[in-house]
């Protein structure tokens, strides 16, 4: 995918019921109540923290690229799209934003400082800049490395090997695993920067750097099957082993242990919005999630009914059909459905 067909991905997805910020928010990742419910409601996961540092100007840019092609109408501050960008099949991606949450940054971090160091000591230079400044990365590498005798030939050639092998069979296009090889750096050889990499390929330097996020989800698909046990080290902290945030998993904890949302709210010293925000966080990604203390059903079922009459998933609109019903209820309600109706 090029970053204007993540965006324009995103903005078919709400289908004008967001902002024209909220694609920007998602894929910088923030965690918003707002936004992590959208990831629920319209099925964004895939997108989510794919670029942290993105810049609000690149993404404006984008904008101006999708209504220069006329795929998106400037509509007050809403996300308006033309016919034609409904129609536009875009291509399919193996972005995981939700599951690695820019995690996939640090792999590739020690990844990097790995293979300088294994490359360094083949031709017996031992002394080199490290290519990741970060302490805590070179501390685990450091760590890694006597782990796994690094100086030894055979572990450096298996290395090289799983590298390939892994590569090789992960579910990316050569172009964009060839992007992500060349931001490695070895022995007198430096990692190409996003500029030069977007110059080779012909692209945009935002679009090299979503080809390399996407060659790096397909990537970590392949590890994860442990048939590359050297590679599969580097995992280490990678993977999310719970679909919430830690501060929901947190609110989980005592919710499963019998407080309420008041309770959990006063014993975490949180805004009573900020533990509303992680019930519904709980709702979307637990099929076993139950809203009976939060609602009776024929309240649960008038808040489907109606979003379902006015094809709507915005909150404002429901609340006016059904002023019985709080915000934090139709929320609820909504995100236990999963996705639009």
């Amino acid at each position: 995918m090029r970053f204007d067909e993540v965006v324009l991905a995103i903005m078919k997805a709400v289908d004008g019921q967001r902002t024209i910020s909220s694609p920007y928010h998602l894929i910088k990742g923030k965690k918003s109540g707002q936004t992590i419910q959208d990831i629920g409601y319209f099925r964004l996961h895939p997108f989510f923290a794919v670029l942290p540092k993105l810049d609000k100007k690149e993404y404006l840019a984008s904008i101006e690229r999708l209504q220069a092609q006329g795929l998106l109408m400037p509509h007050d501050d809403s996300v308006r799209l033309h016919r034609s960008a409904l129609e536009l099949k875009l291509p399919p991606t193996p972005l995981n934003g939700w599951k690695y949450r820019g995690n996939e940054r640090r792999f590739f971090a020690r990844l990097s400082l790995v293979v300088q160091t294994m490359s360094n000591f083949m031709q017996g230079h031992k002394r080199f800049d490290p290519v990741v400044t970060d302490e805590a990365v070179q501390a685990w590498a450091k760590s890694y490395l006597k782990r796994v005798d690094f100086r030894s030939s055979a572990v450096q050639a298996a290395f090289k090997n799983q590298i390939e092998q892994s590569l090789s069979a992960a579910k990316a296009t050569e172009a964009h695993k060839d992007i992500l090889m060349k931001r490695l750096s070895g022995y007198g050889i430096g990692g190409h920067t996003w500029d030069q990499l977007a110059a080779e390929h012909h692209i945009l330097p935002i679009d090299v750097k979503i080809a390399a996020i996407e060659a790096l989800h397909a990537w970590l698909d392949e590890l994860e099957g442990m048939e590359y046990p050297l590679l599969s080290g580097l995992l280490e902290g990678i993977i999310q082993q719970s679909a919430l945030t830690e501060s929901a998993k947190r609110t989980q904890n005592l919710y499963e242990r019998g407080f309420s949302l008041g309770q959990i709210a006063e014993l975490r010293q949180l805004k009573t919005s900020t533990i509303e925000d992680h019930f519904v966080e709980m709702a979307m990604n637990d099929p076993a999630f139950s809203s009976a203390s939060f609602m009776d059903g024929q309240l649960f079922e008038s808040i489907h009914r109606i979003s379902k009459e006015m094809k709507t998933m915005r909150l404002r609109d429901i609340k006016e059909r059904l002023p019985e019903a709080s915000y934090f209820q139709i929320r609820l309600a909504l995100a236990m459905k999963g996705e639009a109706t």
